[in-house]
């Protein structure tokens, strides 16, 4: 059986989210994880916000206990693309690597429900690459790779 190599947690600024989010830590210090084992992620940031003010409640508990790594360049900031997603049944991945051209697909059709797809898939991918450029600066800020 394999093992956990870290958890992940992720907070969100709001009061009752920040709470089960110092449960969720406790518990699994209680259990014995390692502080290096436990990573907190601050979600949904809204990119004029200041982390450690919106989440001074994490850095407080973090100095208090030293039961869990909290790095404040661990964010992930607010997109609509998450959002968007649904409406178009992909996953992030499967946007930023497809290559189609959707930018001369709709100067080539004539369609008017293409050419609101292709506009769509324009404003997704840009906003996928955005997405996907903070997701792997999370990861760096985690883990340094």
């Amino acid at each position: 059986m394999k093992s956990l190599n870290y958890f992940i947690i992720p907070t969100v600024k709001e009061k009752k989210q920040q709470a089960d989010t110092v449960n969720t830590i406790r518990a699994l210090s209680a259990l014995g994880v390692p502080k290096k084992k436990i990573l907190l992620v601050f979600n949904k940031v809204e990119v004029d916000e200041e982390v450690r003010s919106e989440f001074a409640s994490m850095f407080g508990l973090a100095e208090l206990e030293k039961s869990f790594t909290l790095k404040p360049e661990a964010v992930i900031y607010a997109n609509e693309v998450y959002e968007r997603l649904k409406t178009v049944g992909k996953s992030l991945s499967d946007v930023v690597t497809d290559e189609t051209d959707y930018r001369q697909k709709l100067r080539d059709t004539a369609d008017a429900a293409e050419k609101e797809h292709c506009v769509k898939m324009v404003a997704l991918k840009r906003l996928a690459v955005t997405a996907t450029k903070n997701l792997d600066d999370v990861h760096r800020a985690l883990f340094g790779k």
